[in-house]
């Protein structure tokens, strides 16, 4: 392997914008610097660089120095956060999906105000998300039709692709669902299990790339603080649905552990492990994901705080700095 090759291999560590920015000096230091191979400290202490670059540029780690950076990095982990909650709603949404049946007449109005909190708050946070999307196109459209925007195009094109496909592949999930009974549904139909467990990894492989395209796009956006302020409002009020969630989502797993455990038991999942009726394995990698959400969407909500301390206006919503 030729050391340009080396050189190159070594840059995939680090993120596009870096690279762009930085790989042809880096390439050339790298080359300057060791007459033969890397050892494997060496790459190794390159790889460490070069992931923690790609968490700096996504938020992950605290090193902004601006207020308004600080803005934009509380609001990326916000939106890494609401992704995890993406994942974890479709799989409490299945498992909850015949609920009321198994339940008691008596003891359905507890729960059925807690599923109705969880889905009321999903929505809000899915409404609010998708409305600071289409609140920086207008900065988006600027930056594709700047110099820089085919690096951008190119990642925009890739995820739309993604998307499309788990678009496409859920429609089938759907129109073939029509066809089938209750028991098909739940695992009597081995086809339909796999296309279902198929649409399902293509969703969460949209998922990825849809977040890691709109945090690599915003991180290059020029925005005024005004539309950081108001992003980070959002990203807020964001938090403040998976918190909704979360309440909603206890909430009723606890009501019907008292009331219809045996729902628990013989629902999406349990069986698959040696678990108490009361955690079934859906619920629990449902639970898991949604309280890492929200750890990370909370990390955001800290830096924002932090942006805005560090900012010149009382509030999210004050005036633009002079």
């Amino acid at each position: 392997m030729t050391r340009s090759h080396s050189a190159e291999r070594l840059l995939r560590w680090y993120p596009p914008n870096w690279r762009a920015r930085y790989g042809e000096g880096f390439a050339a230091l790298l080359e300057d610097t060791y007459d033969q191979n890397l050892s494997w400290r060496a790459r190794a202490s390159i790889a460490r660089a070069g992931l923690v670059e790609r968490a700096r540029e996504t938020g992950l780690v605290d090193v902004a120095t601006s207020a308004d950076d600080r803005l934009r990095t509380g609001s990326q982990l916000v939106l890494c956060g609401w992704a995890l909650f993406m994942v974890a709603g479709p799989i409490f949404a299945k498992f909850t999906e015949h609920w009321g049946v198994a339940t008691p007449r008596t003891h359905r109005t507890f729960p059925s105000i807690s599923i109705d909190a969880v889905q009321w708050a999903g929505g809000a946070g899915l409404v609010l998300v998708l409305l600071a999307g289409l609140f920086v196109v207008p900065a988006v459209i600027r930056l594709l039709r700047s110099a820089g925007g085919s690096r951008v195009r190119r990642s925009v094109l890739r995820s739309v692709s993604v998307l499309s496909a788990a678009l496409l592949l859920t429609s089938v999930v759907v129109i073939w669902a029509q066809f089938l009974n209750h028991h098909q549904r739940s695992g009597g139909s081995a086809g339909y299990e796999v296309v279902v467990l198929l649409s399902g990894l293509v969703f969460v492989a949209a998922l990825v790339t849809v977040t890691s395209t709109a945090i690599s796009v915003t991180r290059q956006l020029d925005l005024s603080r005004r539309a950081l302020q108001v992003l980070a409002t959002t990203a807020l009020a964001v938090t403040l649905s998976m918190v909704i969630v979360i309440a909603g989502t206890v909430a009723w797993w606890a009501s019907e552990a008292v009331y219809a455990p045996h729902f628990l038991v013989n629902s999406l999942g349990s069986g698959l492990f040696q678990t108490p009726s009361a955690l079934p394995p859906a619920l629990i990698l449902s639970g898991l994901l949604m309280i890492l959400g929200l750890v990370t969407a909370l990390a955001g909500v800290r830096r924002v705080a932090h942006g805005v301390r560090a900012g010149t206006g009382p509030s999210l919503l004050g005036s633009e700095p002079r």
